[in-house]
């Protein structure tokens, strides 16, 4: 008979108690889950570009498991059956406003609201919660960070609203600034964080003296007034959140966890260029290991912003550069926007090969995570919204079919693949968006 152990099992002797660290015998028959049915945490990413792609260049001709990658998504090969292309879908929501609708609704499904432009050419900000904060409010738990919100280039555009200027929002006016240096974002991190040992009964022993605190100040409390009992309870109750945190268990599956070395990296400009792949790379990396520490479950990633002013130096070399969303706008200059494609692919496949890379019980963080990668627009050429760039990576615990091709032929609302998200993360979600942007109908051919 195969022993099954609870993941909270400890060696008691001595009046000692000592906690082990995850064991095979703690994991059911799959090694998936704990023996108890406890699921490992799933975690969620947003991944952002600016400006769209071109579709005849980005999009596969073949449908299903089996298709031939696109030349803008070749730099994807290493993981490719982690990942799935969406096309076919079409922004539901008006399109009153270029690169503003297709933000607002690829990351929220729901129309955007315009505002007083000002003395800018447009403005606008969401009217509705972010894709991955609702997806925080469901799976974040008692991490030490509810979201992380990140960014790459400095130069996204700030001056025609938060929808443009922020990918995260809490609300209509609620937009979470994004963190674009490497080296403050490991000392929000990890500057003060020590991975903690399961086997350490220092914890157990704290945990004891805490208990027997709360005991007698249990029995106190039947001797005391109104007021003093009160006051009392409010302590019972900080005792009981300290007893909490000292027993949280470590992240669930992960002997991944480590204090990363402090990255020198700040994303200062090098002769006014931004070293934007030098700061993806530490940004995933930093990421990977805030998931593997579960210090977060949630994540946005912006590597590039709508309407931004990033330049890549490789597409205009030479004293004048210009942004990649002026180059889109410039039918002679095609050729540089499929080069500023393919460089962006390359660096999201080194966001997920950081995932993967990084293991987690007998898989890896990308098994248990999803991740939803889209642009602003379609095309940045003609401001289009219809037959959107989407890839869905990652396996969600098993839950998000991967490697695959699904094309939609009637033109399906974009907001089907965000409640297709929320269905992989376990959210229990059956809506998602609002308004004309509203979804009741998941992809069910990605979801297992």
């Amino acid at each position: 008979m195969t022993l099954r152990l609870s993941r909270r099992f400890l060696l008691r002797g001595a009046g000692a108690a000592l906690a082990l660290p995850t064991l095979a015998a703690m994991l059911d028959g799959s090694g998936l889950a704990f023996a108890d049915g406890t699921p490992p945490p799933r975690r969620f990413i947003t991944w952002f570009f600016g400006n769209g792609v071109i579709r005849s260049k980005w999009k596969p001709v073949q449908v299903g498991t089996t298709y031939t990658p696109s030349e803008q998504l070749v730099p994807l090969s290493a993981v490719r059956d982690y990942v799935s292309v969406i096309s076919g879908f079409n922004v539901k929501t008006p399109n009153l406003r270029g690169h503003h609708n297709g933000a607002a609704a690829l990351l929220s499904g729901a129309p955007m609201i315009p505002l007083d432009p000002g003395g800018a050419g447009y403005n606008s900000k969401f009217g509705l919660k972010s894709i991955d904060q609702v997806a925080a409010d469901a799976i974040a738990g008692t991490t030490t960070f509810k979201s992380l919100q990140l960014a790459v280039s400095k130069r996204y555009t700030t001056g025609e609203g938060p929808t443009l200027a922020n990918m995260s929002h809490r609300g209509p006016d609620q937009p979470m600034p994004q963190e674009t240096n490497p080296a403050r974002l490991f000392n929000t991190l990890f500057a003060g964080f020590t991975p903690r040992d399961p086997r350490d009964p220092r914890d157990a022993m704290r945990a004891n003296v805490l208990d027997a605190v709360r005991e007698d100040a249990a029995t106190l409390e039947a001797r005391l007034g109104a007021a003093d009992k009160q006051r009392l309870d409010a302590h019972l109750t900080s005792i009981s959140e300290l007893r909490t945190r000292v027993l949280a268990l470590p992240p669930v599956f992960t002997s991944s966890c480590v204090k990363p070395a402090t990255p020198t990296q700040t994303n200062t400009d090098v002769g006014g260029v931004e070293p934007i792949e030098a700061v993806s790379t530490v940004m995933s990396d930093l990421l990977a290991m805030a998931f593997a520490c579960d210090l977060t479950r949630v994540a946005s990633f912006q590597f590039s912003g709508s309407v931004g002013g990033h330049c890549f130096k490789f597409l205009t070399p030479g004293a004048a550069r210009d942004s990649e969303h002026s180059i889109t706008h410039d039918a002679a200059q095609q050729d540089k926007v499929n080069a500023a494609v393919i460089f962006t692919m390359r660096n999201f496949a080194r966001t997920l090969s950081a995932l993967k890379d990084t293991v987690e019980g007998p898989g890896n963080l990308l098994d248990n995570t999803v991740v939803l990668c889209t642009s602003d627009v379609a095309e940045g050429l003609d401001h289009s919204i219809n037959d959107y760039p989407v890839l869905l990576a990652g396996k969600g615990g098993g839950a998000l079919r991967s490697g695959y091709h699904f094309r939609s032929a009637t033109g399906r609302n974009t907001t089907d693949i965000l409640l297709t998200c929320l269905k992989a993360l376990g959210t229990g979600a059956t809506s998602a968006g609002s308004s004309s942007g509203a979804s009741t109908t998941p992809i069910t051919e990605l979801l297992v």
